[in-house]
């Protein structure tokens, strides 16, 4: 079989996962690893407990799942606790311990203060993130507001988690409760940037026209990291805080710009996508007219919007990508994408283009 045909089966075996939708705001990229909500609904047992002398755990309060306080843990912790964020100068730390409902032993979550064990027992009320709702999510968004960089580490990461699983409209729907004053800071202090990305998309819905211009400068910078994981919500920002306008610039300094490295463009097509998925602060179609015009400008690139086209049932692009996969350097997953974008297309020029490309 020929390079072309090996497209056909690959856009065959995309078709089900251009059609699956996707919950949580890409732009976040969330580092952050499971948080308390989450160990604490899929625990059977959940309690807080202090180590005793001999490096078991003691009981100090249930959280979950019955048990008594004093019971002590069939468990041996080292004294140096380690914790999900800066450490705590504390001498005996009262930790949060779960016990698997699959049947596993004790494992540590981390370190918290004892008096936030009602906290604690809220968390384990919470409802699955995979089954909320949009209002859901924003009530769940508001809950955590407060607590992001909260004094408490394992909180701080649980509210850092939670909100960055969000859809972009659910943040978008809390934008008048959000402190951008705070949020600038936070982009620019080196200890959170792994949380970067979501303050980011944060502050472009919170922010004042001079965090937008250093957005603009930082995205100008001709030394961009190759692997910048905050790139996206760089983008998505600027696009937040200056509409159409800025969806012009973007198009004329990156996606039109012939010396930007295609990793770092497709950071920046995932914040238009994000934009356009979500048909806020700027117009889908103001969206889709910047993709035909990069796919005009950068045919062989063009199968980097093909999905997002066919998502939103837009086939104007399906004489450019006609056209397009036959070039013989385009990259394969660009043609791959293409491929796709004209199986599915209704446009009659679509199936003679792709049976002409499988033929050759």
């Amino acid at each position: 079989m020929n390079v072309y045909g090996v497209l056909w089966l690959a856009a065959v075996a995309l078709s089900l996962l251009w059609s699956a939708p996707a919950a949580a705001c890409p732009v976040c990229a969330s580092s952050a690893g499971p948080t308390v909500v989450q160990a604490l609904q899929e625990a059977e047992r959940a309690v807080m407990a202090t180590l005793e002398a001999d490096g078991r755990p003691r009981v100090i309060e249930v959280i979950k799942g019955g048990g008594a306080v004093g019971e002590s843990l069939d468990l041996l912790i080292r004294p140096a606790v380690p914790t999900s964020g800066p450490a705590r100068p504390v001498e005996t730390p009262t930790l949060v311990m779960v016990k698997s409902s699959a049947g596993g032993g004790w494992s540590l979550v981390g370190p918290l203060d004892a008096r936030r064990a009602p906290w604690l027992r809220t968390m384990a009320q919470l409802p699955a993130a995979a089954g909320l709702s949009s209002a859901g999510w924003v009530e769940r968004i508001r809950q955590f507001l407060p607590l992001l960089e909260d004094a408490e580490p394992l909180v701080a990461e649980t509210a850092y988690g939670e909100i960055s699983k969000a859809p972009y409209g659910a943040m978008r729907a809390v934008r008048h409760q959000l402190d951008g004053a705070r949020l600038a800071r936070w982009t620019e202090t080196p200890a959170l940037a792994d949380r970067r990305p979501l303050y980011l998309l944060l502050l472009g819905l919170s922010g004042t026209p001079d965090d937008a211009q250093r957005i603009e400068r930082q995205l100008l910078q001709p030394s961009l990291a190759m692997t910048r994981p905050d790139l996206p919500a760089l983008a998505a920002a600027l696009l937040e805080m200056g509409g159409v306008e800025r969806l012009a610039w973007l198009e004329t300094h990156w996606l039109l710009n012939d010396d930007r490295p295609v990793s770092l463009l497709q950071q920046v097509l995932v914040a238009l996508s994000v934009h356009g998925g979500e048909q806020g602060r700027i117009p889908r179609q103001a969206i889709v007219q910047s993709y035909l015009r990069f796919i005009e400008r950068r045919p062989r690139l063009g199968g980097l919007v093909a999905q997002d086209l066919a998502t939103w049932g837009i086939w104007e692009a399906t004489p450019l990508y006609a056209q397009a996969i036959q070039l013989p350097d385009a990259p394969i997953a660009s043609r791959v994408a293409m491929a796709q974008y004209l199986r599915v297309s209704p446009h009659p020029a679509a199936r003679e283009a792709l049976r002409q490309a499988i033929g050759r």
